[in-house]
């Protein structure tokens, strides 16, 4: 048996909704059989000095928390022989989805008894890096104004975002400038862009990758964006069928460079790009080169025959 910590958000979407300890609770519990020692710990704000304290005392680290917490811990892991897990603790729990685990939690604290160790594409973004997407435009505008409208839990987060994306509906911005895919040069002008660590379009949800090793990236344009489009695209994503998105734009590339055009120079001189990298809004230099770190992270996945449809 392996040696584990792990590290709960307690600012995370489920521990806000069910509370503190119970969630500690169950993962004690849950994961007491799979790992021997086992430490359980709550953490507030910058998970990173607590990763720094355990490197070298555990063979496996486990963040729980949305795909933002998820990250940060990679970034400390990264290229070590330490293996990362994740527990789906977050809003939308992508990454943890596309490792083969159930988003519910006590599914996945179950599965974990069944992972194996694997090697995964990690994505840089300037000097920061991502497991899930990069994204510019309607994402980190409508991350902006979420916080801004506030919330409390889980479900006030889902509401908030909703809210968001109307407001932005009718006040549509675009990202205009030239994109570089390895060597082919694009003009563009869309209201989003999008670039994943490896191409999303799972059969079980539209948003989660087909496989994190496969050494290229996915590149996603939203041809434009208003209330009625943002109709189409929830009926769209509700049904699954965002694989037949006319709205959107998709290639792959290994190497994604952005380069932003401002029209008003009070924003060229702020020489910088509003952009949500897994979640959490940042400022990037301008231009981004997006890249990729083929299989430089060791992480606990669920192999496909165990997925069980999830």
């Amino acid at each position: 048996m392996k040696s584990a910590l792990v590290l709960i958000n307690r600012n995370s979407g489920t521990v806000r909704t069910r509370g503190a300890e119970p969630v500690v609770a169950l993962v004690r519990e849950a994961l007491a059989p799979v790992f021997s020692p086992l430490d359980v710990d709550l953490f507030e704000g910058d998970i990173a000095p607590r990763l720094k304290a355990a490197l070298g005392r555990y063979d496996v680290i486990i963040a729980g928390g949305g795909d933002g917490t998820i990250a940060t811990a990679a970034a400390e892991l990264l290229d070590s022989d330490t293996i990362l897990g994740a527990l789906p603790l977050g809003t939308m729990n992508l990454f943890v989805q596309a490792l083969g685990f159930s988003p519910r939690l006590e599914d996945a604290l179950a599965q974990l008894a069944s992972a194996e160790i694997q090697a995964i594409d990690v994505g840089t973004a300037n000097d920061r890096i991502f497991l899930h997407q990069v994204s510019f435009g309607l994402q980190p505008r409508m991350g902006k104004l979420r916080e801004k409208l506030g919330y409390k839990s889980r479900a006030g987060k889902l509401f908030s975002t909703t809210r968001a994306l109307f407001i932005l509906a009718m006040r549509p911005r675009m990202v205009r400038g030239r994109v570089r895919l390895d060597g082919d040069d694009v003009k563009v002008s869309a209201p989003m862009l999008a670039v994943t660590n490896n191409p999303i379009g799972s059969d079980r949800h539209w948003s989660v990758q087909h496989r994190l090793d496969s050494g290229v990236l996915g590149y996603y344009a939203l041809s434009e964006f208003s209330l009625r489009t943002l109709v189409r695209l929830a009926r769209d994503y509700i049904r699954n069928r965002m694989h037949d998105a006319e709205l959107i734009e998709h290639r792959t590339a290994t190497k994604i460079t952005l380069n932003r055009q401002y029209r008003r120079l009070r924003l060229k001189r702020r020489k910088g790009i509003l952009a949500s990298l897994d979640g959490e809004i940042i400022v990037l230099d301008n231009p981004v080169t997006i890249g990729m770190k083929p299989k430089s992270l060791k992480v606990l996945a669920l192999p496909a025959a165990a997925q069980d449809g999830n």
